[in-house]
């Protein structure tokens, strides 16, 4: 079984020391974390990734009128390991070596904070549907990490 959100930031905030990240730092980075898990749908989702770790990213066309498409990488999270197998075996002629990973939500929020190649993760919740997401733009969620942080870390003495 899954564990909770709850669950899921106590554990973060308990490892936090062993990665050098002061726990009450932490503490701050699971609130955020938590709060942007809250509106998706699934404790835990699944990404397609390569055997050396990387992650498969889909391309993003955005189109605006009289305006040249401007193209996104983000990463496919599916809340539903079905979705994920589907989306392996469509691949599977490219990308032979791919394979499926679970993470759970905050763990993935968390990692996605380190992502530099995407814009973010597209978290696919509804059964059967791989094509309306929910976005979560790393940028985005890195800036209200910091702004959390700023609140908790004093700033240097001049």
């Amino acid at each position: 079984m899954v564990p909770s959100l709850a669950a899921q930031a106590a554990t973060l905030v308990e490892e936090a020391p062993q990665n050098g990240i002061p726990a009450a730092a932490m503490q701050r980075v699971t609130a955020v974390l938590t709060q942007v898990a809250q509106h998706l749908d699934h404790l835990q989702y699944t990404i397609l990734r390569y055997p050396d770790g990387g992650w498969i990213t889909a391309r993003v066309e955005e189109n605006s009128p009289g305006r040249e498409p401007i193209s996104h990488l983000w990463i496919p999270a599916f809340g539903h390991l079905e979705d994920a197998q589907a989306t392996l075996a469509e691949l599977r002629e490219q990308a032979p070596e791919l394979e499926a990973a679970s993470f759970k939500v905050l763990e993935l929020l968390f990692l996605s904070l380190g992502f530099s190649h995407a814009e973010g993760i597209v978290f696919y919740d509804q059964a059967g549907d791989r094509r309306q997401g929910k976005a979560v733009n790393c940028r985005l969620l890195a800036e209200q990490i910091n702004q959390a942080l700023r609140q908790v870390i004093p700033p240097p003495l001049a």
